[in-house]
C-alpha cells in the first residue's frame, strides 16, 4: 500500500484572480482582508485567550440539525462546529485530514485504510471511535440518507483494525472516496442511531464530538453552542477560545448587515452582497471584510417531471435567454465571474476544451421555439404547445440568496421576450429544501452550489440519474456511463478526456444551466481577532479556523 494525496484543486486563487481582473467590479483579490488602514489603538491585537461570546448572523433558518437528512448550507455550517468533518480544505482548496490522522489507498483504489485521532469523545462521554465510522457507512446506505448513501454505495465491507483504524473495501475503484465522504458526510453516533429505524423523523438533539456542543436553540430564532474544554485538536489541546457561539437567524442580508453595524452581531456567517460589503467598508475602524473564491456556482435547473420542461427544445430555448453579463455585472454587481461551461472555470484543465452552453440569443430562442411548434395563438405574449398548454413556469428560489431578486427578475424579463412566462416564487430556505430537494415539486429553480469539488471524478453525486441530488429527475444513460468511468479511472489525463465527453453530452441534454461563480465576502467586528478564511463551504465559520478566533 502506498500513501496517496487526495485530489487537489490546483491553482484556484490564481485562476480566479485572473478572471476577476477582467471583470468590471471593485472586488479586491479573494482571500485577502479588506482593511485599508491601521487598526486603532483600542482594537490592537492581543494575545489569544479563552472567553468571550460571539454572535453570528445567518440568512435563513437551518432546515435541521440532522445534516444527513438535507442538503442545507446553514445546517451544515452550524453543525461543522459540533460534528467536524474527517477531511477539510486548506488555503489552496486541497482536501487535507482533520479528524483523520492518516490514511493509505491501495494501488488499485479498492481499499482505503483510515486512522483517526484518538482522545475524542461524544459530548455525552461515550468515546468516538472508528466503530462510528463503520456504522455511518452502513446506516447511510440502509436508510438512503441523501448523498451519504451515494458516497458510501461502493463500500462492500468495513474492517475494524483497532479503535482508531478502519479499512473500507470498495466494490469498484474509486479515486475520490475519502475526499468525498470525508468532506461531505458527518459521522453519526452509533450508540444513538443504532436504535433508530426512522432517521428522517427522529428528533436528533445535535449530539456531537467537536469543539462545541449544542446548548440551546429555538428554530427560526437562534442556536447557541457551548465550548468543550480541552478539545484535543484545537490550540494545542486547549480547545477553542470562545466560550459560546450564538447563531442568529435573519430574513435577508440587509437585516443582517444592519445588525452587524448596530453591534448586535459580530460576524456574518452568510456571504454578503456588494452593497452590504460597502456599508461595512465605510467604517474600517470597526469592521473588516474577508473574501474567498467560491468553489461552487450559481445555476438554473429544470424539473423533468414537468411535461413541457422535459422537451429539450424548451430547455435549450430557456438557456438562450440567460444573459450572464447582466446577471454578473448588474444583478450581482460585479461580485462574480461568468460561467458558460458545465464545469467551473476554477478548474482550468477541465475547461480547456471550451465546451459551452448555448449563447445568449433572444432572437435565436424565438426561432427555436417557432420551429418546435410553440406559438402564441391568442396574442397574449405567452406561447402554447401543441396540446394547448402554456409555456408558463414557476421559478422557485430562496429569499436568503444574495442578489436573488435582481437575478430572478432579469431571468424573468428575458424569458418573457421569448414568449415564456415566468412566475416568481420566493420562499424561505426550509421551504425551498422541502419543495426542491425533498419533494421535487417545482418547475425551475435558481440557487448556488456551496462547493462542487473533485469535478474530474465526483460529479456523479449530483448528475448521475440515480443520484439523491438529481433534483431534475432526468435520466441519460450516456452521462451515467461517463460519470461512472470518471469516478474509477486512476489516470488524471484520461479523466479529463472522459469529462470532455461528459460536457459535450451535458450541453445537449441541458438538465441545468450553470451561470456564475461568486466571490464570497464576509464581514466581522474588529473586537475579535484570529480570523482566517480558506476556500470551502463555510467562510469564516469553518471549524479549523473558528477555533482560533478570540475576543480582544
Amino acid at each position: 500500500m502506498k500513501k496517496r494525496k487526495i485530489l487537489a484543486i490546483l491553482m484556484v486563487s490564481i485562476i480566479i484572480s485572473a478572471f476577476v481582473s477582467g471583470c468590471a467590479n471593485d472586488n479586491t483579490p479573494a482571500n485577502n482582508s479588506e482593511d485599508p488602514g491601521q487598526t486603532p489603538a483600542d482594537n490592537t491585537a492581543s494575545e489569544p485567550k479563552v472567553g468571550g461570546e460571539l454572535v453570528v448572523g445567518i440568512t435563513g433558518d437551518p432546515y435541521s440539525l440532522a445534516t444527513w437528512n438535507s442538503n442545507d448550507m446553514n445546517s451544515s455550517m452550524i453543525m461543522n462546529l459540533v460534528l467536524p468533518a474527517l477531511m477539510v480544505t486548506d488555503e489552496n482548496a486541497n482536501k487535507v485530514p482533520y479528524i483523520v490522522k492518516d490514511y493509505n489507498i491501495s494501488d488499485d483504489a479498492l481499499v482505503y485504510t483510515v486512522t483517526i485521532h484518538d482522545g475524542l469523545s461524544w459530548h455525552d462521554g461515550v468515546p468516538f471511535t472508528v466503530e462510528d465510522l463503520a456504522f455511518t457507512a452502513d446506516y447511510a446506505v440502509k436508510y438512503k440518507l441523501g448523498y451519504g448513501a451515494d458516497m458510501y454505495a461502493s463500500v462492500e465491507k468495513t474492517e475494524i483494525v483497532d479503535d482508531t483504524t478502519i479499512k473500507y473495501y470498495l466494490s469498484s475503484p474509486q479515486v475520490n472516496f475519502l475526499s468525498q465522504m470525508g468532506f461531505w458526510v458527518d459521522i453519526m453516533p452509533k450508540h444513538v442511531f443504532e436504535n433508530v429505524d426512522d432517521p428522517a423523523n427522529y428528533d436528533y438533539d445535535g449530539l456531537g464530538f467537536g469543539p462545541y456542543k449544542v446548548k440551546d436553540y429555538v428554530k427560526g430564532q437562534y442556536y447557541v453552542l457551548e465550548r468543550v474544554e480541552n478539545w484535543p485538536l484545537a490550540n494545542d489541546g486547549q480547545g477553542a477560545y470562545l466560550d459560546t457561539i450564538t447563531f442568529r437567524v435573519f430574513p435577508d442580508a440587509n437585516a443582517l448587515v444592519l445588525a452587524i453595524m448596530n453591534g448586535e452581531v459580530d460576524v456574518s456567517g452568510s456571504a454578503l452582497p456588494i452593497a452590504a460589503q460597502k456599508q461595512l467598508e465605510a467604517e474600517p475602524d470597526k469592521f473588516g471584510i474577508e473574501k474567498v473564491n467560491s468553489l461552487g456556482f450559481g445555476y438554473f435547473s429544470f424539473n423533468y417531471k414537468n411535461e413541457l420542461l422535459s422537451d429539450q427544445k424548451v430547455r435549450e430555448a430557456i438557456a438562450m435567454t440567460i444573459d450572464r453579463d447582466a446577471l454578473v455585472n448588474i444583478a450581482i454587481q460585479g461580485g462574480a465571474i461568468k460561467m458558460d461551461t458545465p464545469i467551473s472555470p476554477v478548474f482550468p484543465d477541465l475547461v480547456k476544451s471550451d465546451i459551452k452552453y448555448p449563447a445568449f440569443d433572444i432572437e435565436g430562442a424565438n426561432k427555436l421555439l417557432d420551429e418546435a411548434g410553440y406559438s402564441d395563438t391568442n396574442g397574449d405574449g405567452v406561447r402554447e404547445g401543441k396540446n394547448g398548454k402554456l409555456l408558463e413556469f414557476d421559478l422557485i428560489y430562496r429569499t436568503s440568496t444574495a442578489n436573488i431578486d435582481s437575478i430572478a427578475n432579469i431571468f424573468k424579463a428575458n424569458a418573457e421576450k421569448a414568449g415564456i412566462k415566468i412566475n416568481l416564487q420566493p420562499v424561505d430556505p426550509a421551504t425551498y429544501t422541502d419543495k426542491v430537494v425533498k419533494q421535487k415539486t417545482f418547475d425551475i429553480n435558481v440557487i448556488d452550489w456551496g462547493v462542487i469539488d473533485d469535478p474530474d471524478s465526483s460529479l456523479s453525486t449530483i448528475y448521475k440519474s440515480d443520484a439523491a441530488l438529481n433534483i431534475m429527475s432526468y435520466k441519460n444513460d450516456k452521462l451515467d456511463e461517463l460519470l461512472e468511468k470518471s469516478a474509477s479511472e486512476p489516470n488524471y489525463e484520461k479523466r479529463i478526456e472522459i469529462m470532455n465527453e461528459f460536457q459535450k453530452e451535458f450541453v445537449k441534454e441541458l438538465p441545468s444551466i450553470n451561470t456564475w461563480v461568486r466571490i464570497n465576502a464576509y464581514g466581522y467586528s474588529k473586537d475579535f481577532d484570529g480570523w482566517e478564511i480558506t476556500p470551502g463551504l463555510y467562510g469564516l465559520m469553518d471549524v479549523k479556523d473558528l477555533v482560533k478566533v478570540y475576543k480582544k
